[in-house]
């Protein structure tokens, strides 16, 4: 009995060798090639996953501001699980990005009465999946997930080939979003050098860059601030016209950080923005050009990262509320005015 027990055992670890060489196999035929852009190793990669797991289905989900999305994926020729992609809310992904350093493993939902009832299972028909998180930056932004329709006992070979991937399709998604945070650094220096040439996009008034130029300024870089998950401050004054008005704010505008922007806003209204600056930093450069300019009023915010648009909408109509605050008051002083829930609600 014990010989047929032992026999047992090493048919087993052969197999389960036999299994870890294969996957493994496979995935150094991927990493062996040579691939045009980052859509053909998706396409490669998903695939792989199909094939070797033998499963239904391997997706790509993205999170995003408007909720989960599934970008890419592979199928198998004998699909019995039906149509998850245009509700992946609903699948397992929530669950992993709520744990994003573990591997969610479910081998057969239907059996499980901690995933029984939930919709990924009830509505959407997975039995069996295991999802992982995809990072940039260290930041999960998205999940690797192989779906089944019926259970599935993966083997440990199976868990570490879908880490494997992961890890490889997370260095991917990082590339191409340096390329694009490159393409977007490239279009706001070319944008940058097209004020000097194309007086469409600089005030007559004060030779500022002006609404036109702030467009395009923000598409630029409040992407890059959205990813990095840095607040920006926002400042708002209004000086009329005088012979010393040009001149002064041309010079604030020359000593201002390479990322700062000011604006002619129109109707004599000034608006100042502050990259990645804290409100220690921001306090530091508005009474320097205090200084430059005399007592004036002013207004200031921060645009949030999570909760703002990204025209400035609400971040602008805060700086005008403050702005009258510090009208009020008799020195003409400075007033910041943060976010608050009411300004979510009222947007």
């Amino acid at each position: 009995m014990e010989s047929e027990s032992e026999a047992v055992r090493t048919g087993l670890k052969h197999s389960f060798r036999e299994e870890a060489e294969d996957h493994l196999n496979a995935l150094s035929s991927i990493l062996s090639k040579n691939y045009l852009d980052a859509t053909q190793l998706f396409d490669h990669c998903l695939n792989l996953l199909v094939k070797q797991l033998k499963v239904d289905r391997a997706v790509m989900v993205r999170a995003t501001d408007l909720g989960l999305e599934a970008f890419w994926w592979a199928e198998s020729q004998n699909l019995s699980l039906g149509d998850t992609l245009h509700a992946p809310e609903k699948g397992f992904s929530s669950y992993v990005l709520e744990r994003p350093n573990r591997v969610l493993v479910v081998k057969d939902a239907a059996s499980d009465p901690h995933w029984s009832k939930v919709p990924a299972h009830s509505e959407l028909g997975i039995c069996a999946y295991i999802g992982t998180a995809l990072r940039e930056s260290d930041r999960a932004v998205g999940v690797l997930c192989v779906q089944h329709g019926k259970p599935k006992d993966f083997s440990r070979s199976a868990i570490a080939l879908m880490i494997a991937v992961a890890n490889l399709l997370s260095r991917a998604l990082e590339v191409e979003a340096l390329k694009q945070e490159l393409r977007l650094t490239k279009d706001s220096l070319d944008l940058t050098s097209a004020v000097v040439e194309d007086s469409s996009l600089q005030s007559l008034q004060s030779g500022l860059p002006n609404q036109r130029y702030l467009e395009v300024w923000l598409r630029a870089n409040l992407f890059m601030a959205k990813r990095r998950g840095e607040p920006m401050a926002v400042v708002l004054w209004h000086w009329p016209e005088s012979p010393r008005r040009r001149k002064v704010l041309n010079d604030i505008s020359s000593s201002l950080r390479g990322e700062d922007l000011l604006v002619d806003f129109g109707r004599d209204r000034f608006l100042l923005l502050l990259p990645h600056t804290p409100q220690s930093g921001a306090e530091i450069l508005i009474e320097r050009i205090r200084e430059e300019m005399g007592e004036i009023a002013m207004g200031g915010t921060f645009w949030e990262t999570e909760l703002d648009d990204v025209q400035l909408h609400m971040a602008r109509r805060r700086c005008e509320m403050a702005l009258k605050e510090s009208l009020k008051k008799p020195d003409e002083a400075f007033t910041w005015r943060f976010l608050r829930p009411e300004d979510v609600e009222n947007a």
